[in-house]
């Protein structure tokens, strides 16, 4: 992890509370770096938490519910990025057996997930 931007002095301008900041450390939702008796973040982290800061200051979502919008964001993302693979694979196939055989052998497809079993 790149860590560059100081945790506090960031949460400060953004207006997240410490309180907030830990429970999605604990939740896996973000990670921070501990240098000395300070914790920092890199970009991606930063981004994160600026989106949560918006849910949470101008939604007025507590804590749990935007971890769930968080995993739910992600799995929305996740799933863009599969068919957009199928898209390219079908383009890019010349017949049905080379379809299938594409699809079975591509990662994105193989993957399997504790919650992609089509619940919510």
């Amino acid at each position: 992890m790149d860590c560059c931007i100081n945790l506090a002095s960031f949460c400060n301008k953004i207006n997240l509370d410490n309180e907030s900041v830990m429970f999605f450390v604990y939740e896996g939702v973000i990670t921070v770096e501990r240098q000395e008796n300070e914790f920092y973040i890199d970009d991606k982290t930063a981004d994160i938490l600026r989106f949560i800061s918006e849910i949470k200051n101008d939604l007025g979502v507590n804590d749990e519910g935007v971890s769930v919008i968080i995993g739910l964001r992600k799995r929305i993302i996740d799933y863009q990025n599969k068919i957009k693979i199928m898209f390219d694979i079908i383009d890019n196939s010349k017949s049905i057996d080379e379809l299938i055989s594409m699809l079975k052998n591509n990662k994105a497809f193989n993957e399997t997930e504790d919650n992609d079993n089509g619940s919510i």
